[in-house]
């Protein structure tokens, strides 16, 4: 009587086909997440060039409505690569996507969506006469005055919360991304002197442009807020999460002996 009981070559033949499938449906449900987010970080870029930033709220929507499909897509796609190789650069590429999101709605928000292009000369004069009110030079006065706001409640507790708590966390996405990104910026030093030199430009472009109040707390909340997060994120656990998650960058390869010795040859003998 012939056996029809599958073999184990076939059962085999059968899982790998199931692992397949298995690794194709992950694939096409990443690439449509990713596309999905991607799409969504057009549109709201563009939203934000047109009406600018309406609220706190909406920065917090924008986190859960493009940051989740994408590191969710960018999961299940990565989970299908069998190479650790193109994994990394999987991730890197999104992660990467998301900062240059990050950076064009920082410069929808704090500058484009603010300056009155119809009326730009109007709006400077008027900006240059009210300069005293307009700008701030002196070191905490912003701050206090948020503080006492907050003391007394003589102006409601939402905008000096939201502008204490909105200025110290508007830039700390920073803190994830240069280090991350680019291998210079994980030195404490150098990563503090460009966004400072950073913060002062938006500041400088806001006065410039007439398109929003120069302050020098402003600058103050920015990087203490950088700072604060680029010292938790040095943690030894969070670093060996980051490298787990092909975040952070590569070390640098030392150079072969080889190499070395071709650069610097032995001094020739008489």
């Amino acid at each position: 009587m012939e056996n029809l009981e599958p073999t184990n070559s076939q059962t085999e033949s059968g899982d790998q086909a199931d692992a397949i499938a298995h690794a194709r449906l992950k694939k096409t449900a990443g690439i449509v997440l990713v596309s999905a987010a991607f799409a969504a970080m057009l549109w709201q870029v563009v939203q934000i060039y047109l009406t600018g930033m309406r609220h706190v709220t909406h920065g917090l929507l924008l986190i859960v409505g493009i940051c989740l499909p994408l590191m969710l897509g960018t999961y299940l796609y990565t989970r299908a690569l069998p190479a650790r190789e193109d994994r990394r650069k999987a991730v890197r590429f999104s992660f990467f996507a998301l900062f240059v999101f990050y950076a064009a709605v920082l410069l929808g928000a704090l500058i484009i969506s603010r300056v009155d292009y119809q009326a730009f000369a109007e709006t400077k004069a008027a900006y240059w006469k009210n300069f005293d009110l307009m700008t701030n030079f002196n070191p905490l006065e912003t701050v206090r005055l948020y503080i006492n706001a907050i003391k007394y409640n003589y102006i409601g507790m939402e905008i000096p919360l939201s502008n204490l708590v909105g200025n110290a966390m508007l830039f700390m996405p920073m803190a994830v991304f240069l280090p991350c990104l680019f291998r210079p910026m994980q030195k404490l030093w150098l990563f503090a002197l460009t966004m400072f030199l950073l913060l002062v430009a938006v500041e400088a472009l806001q006065l410039l442009l007439a398109c929003g109040s120069c302050d020098v707390d402003d600058v103050l909340l920015n990087l203490a807020g950088t700072l604060i997060v680029f010292g938790i994120l040095k943690l030894p656990f969070l670093q060996r999460l980051l490298k787990q998650l092909y975040l952070l960058p590569e070390p640098a390869q030392p150079q072969p002996a080889e190499a070395t010795e071709e650069k610097n040859p032995p001094n020739a003998t008489a």
